[in-house]
């Protein structure tokens, strides 16, 4: 098993970047930036928070089971719609620049982080390992209802980023499959990765909204703790890369 990492430099600093890694990572003295996301390696040097991990070996009626009540009845109603879902298994550069354009105009709307050249330049880095998983859920006329972006590594799955449709620009006909679309592509995700032999699925970061946490509750799983953030080391490093959370 190897460990998924990428490297990277800005601003003429040499970046090595973790991801949910499960025992100590060694690497060059050379790098002076080290980034971890929902590593499960405790330290106090990085920020502790909460996920939840879903384990798809679990048999299918038992998955479907600890999904919320509310989370079944609409998995019950999105079944009569007519989606249609395509899976980016190696998302071309053009493909996760219209995610992006997607992603960039929700973001907007709910007056949140964009898509930026930096993270853009990661979603790259993390493509040419082939590391990501691009899905899009569509209506039956085509329309796009919903984007998610994973990463995937190991038979291990997160949930990196997600966009749904601007809901007040659509046609009625399409009212009722949006609104259950991203609970559909999840389950759909969920399904896909279970066949292909993943063992673990990463909701993502459970965040102080309270909105998002029951969201993310509603799928059941385990709430365990992560660890993320920077090790820098100077605090002029951080300020140069625009990091705020970092320790020494």
């Amino acid at each position: 098993m190897y460990i998924l990492s990428i490297k990277s430099k800005r601003w003429n600093i040499a970046m090595q970047h973790f991801y949910f890694l499960e025992k100590p990572a060694n690497f060059r003295k050379s790098m002076k930036v080290v980034g971890y996301t929902h590593s499960l390696v405790p330290s106090r040097k990085l920020v502790k928070s909460e996920t939840i991990h879903i384990y798809l070996q679990e048999h299918e009626l038992s998955l479907y089971l600890a999904l919320s009540e509310g989370n079944r009845k609409i998995l019950r109603r999105a079944q009569k719609e007519s989606y249609q879902v395509i899976l980016y298994k190696e998302p071309s550069i053009e493909n996760l620049k219209a995610f992006q354009q997607f992603y960039n105009q929700f973001a907007k709307r709910k007056k949140i982080e964009a898509i930026g050249k930096s993270q853009m330049e990661t979603i790259l880095l993390l493509n040419e390992q082939g590391a990501l998983l691009l899905s899009e859920i569509q209506s039956f006329c085509g329309q796009t209802l919903c984007y998610r972006l994973d990463i995937v590594h190991e038979k291990k799955a997160m949930s990196y980023f997600e966009a749904t449709c601007h809901a007040t620009a659509l046609p009625a006909q399409l009212k009722r499959p949006f609104r259950y679309a991203n609970r559909f592509l999840i389950w759909h995700n969920l399904l896909h990765l279970k066949e292909q032999g993943f063992v673990l699925y990463d909701m993502g970061e459970l965040t102080d909204n309270r909105n998002v946490r029951a969201f993310k509750l509603s799928f059941g799983g385990q709430v365990v703790h992560v660890y993320s953030g920077y090790i820098i080391q100077s605090k002029i490093r951080a300020l140069l890369l625009g990091v705020q959370k970092w320790r020494k």
